[in-house]
């Protein structure tokens, strides 16, 4: 009889440990997935592939080429004020026909929407002054 009781018990204990198992195996993708939000999860892909970019007064800055992790050109400047830049297109030669204001401190701002991935670019400023610091995500 004790025999008995002990395969009982053990079958009771296997069960609880079962169904805590199964309960947690729910709460786990929920918690997951509402720790990866889309659009929250794409800016931080995106800037997260960002460099550090040196833009000069009235000039063209480097080259880059578009990636997968951002649809857009961002410029965020974190020094030297704020600048005018327009983004040129190296392939084709040619640049934006406007001009957008980036402003100092402001945080990531778009420059260019709809990029295809591999596109090679520049920045060319205008507004004088000094060099621009901050960085550019693509």
């Amino acid at each position: 009889m004790a025999r008995i009781r002990l395969r009982g018990l053990r079958t009771r204990r296997l069960g609880i440990l079962a169904t805590s198992a199964l309960f947690l195996s729910f709460l786990v993708p929920a918690t997951a997935s509402a720790a990866t939000d889309g659009a929250d999860q794409a800016a931080v892909t995106c800037y997260g592939g960002s460099v550090a970019i040196s833009l000069p007064p009235n000039g063209y800055s480097g080259t880059y080429t578009t990636s997968s992790r951002c649809n857009d050109i961002n410029l965020r400047i974190d020094s030297g004020g704020s600048q005018w830049v327009a983004v040129c297109w190296a392939a084709h030669g040619y640049c934006q026909d406007h001009w957008t204001l980036v402003t100092q401190g402001a945080g990531y701002q778009v420059v260019a929407t709809d990029v295809l991935d591999g596109t090679t670019f520049y920045f060319v400023t205008t507004n004088g002054g000094g060099t621009r610091g901050g960085r550019t995500a693509y």
